[in-house]
């Protein structure tokens, strides 16, 4: 800066060519500029995995029809507090209460004629051979309303983890693929997001009782899970670079 004057002045025309050159040659030398950096692409890989089922839900349901809801509530309360206790004295069973529910029974003519309560009982276990042995049991004296298999938590885990190192690799693969493609030599993460996803056979209903034979049979559950889908996504964003 220069006085002419008392006043200040701005800098001179030599002065703003130097410092021009100075941000060329800083950009020459490879320095983070915004006008180095290549286009963004948008990609995203997948990894898919099928695993056999290792958990097992059965639910049963105890239902009675009458005048009066109280005592109908306290046999449908006293058949699945009974089942509960049953299952529970089973290990690696977990059993716990599902829906309840009382609605009135209706006649031809519209009008109320009497009320059914309905109970569930959840039962859970990995120890699907166990589980259905005692669904079997419990039918007998209960509705069979499900039997559904999936994933335990666990075993879900440790797939997913699996897969991410593949869905990664997939990911880098598309990455570089792309670079290539539009004749750039390297690429630098920006953005990434995970997911994961998965999907196991549906509940498969049951018959609302048993009789006769099969009730003295007490032939356990089918127990053949099936596998489910696990699916790992990758997708985000990349920056191409020389």
């Amino acid at each position: 800066m220069r006085r002419t004057r008392g006043r200040t002045t701005g800098p001179t025309i030599a002065t703003r060519g130097a410092a021009a050159a100075a941000l060329a040659t800083a950009l020459a030398a490879g320095l983070p500029a915004a006008a180095l950096a290549g286009p963004t692409v948008a990609l995203d890989a997948q990894a898919r995995g099928s695993v056999p089922n290792d958990e097992m839900v059965v639910v049963l349901a105890a239902e009675r029809d009458g005048p009066q809801v109280g005592p109908l509530n306290e046999a449908v309360l006293a058949q699945l507090n009974a089942a509960l206790a049953d299952a529970r004295a089973v290990e690696g069973v977990k059993a716990r209460l599902g829906a309840l529910s009382t609605q009135p029974n209706w006649g031809r003519d519209g009008k109320p004629q009497g009320w059914r309560v309905r109970g569930e009982v959840v039962l859970e276990s990995t120890r699907m051979a166990a589980l259905a042995q005692l669904g079997g049991r419990l039918g007998e004296r209960m509705q069979l309303a499900g039997v559904q298999f999936r994933l335990s938590a666990e075993r879900r885990q440790a797939e997913e983890k699996r897969l991410l190192v593949d869905a990664a690799k997939a990911f880098r693969a598309r990455a570089a693929d792309a670079a290539g493609a539009f004749g750039y030599a390297s690429y630098q993460l920006k953005e990434l997001t995970l997911r994961a996803s998965g999907s196991s056979p549906g509940p498969r209903p049951m018959m609302a009782a048993r009789s006769g034979a099969a009730e003295a049979a007490a032939a356990p559950l089918p127990s053949e899970g099936g596998d489910a889908d696990v699916v790992v996504s990758v997708s985000g964003t990349v920056e191409l670079g020389p």
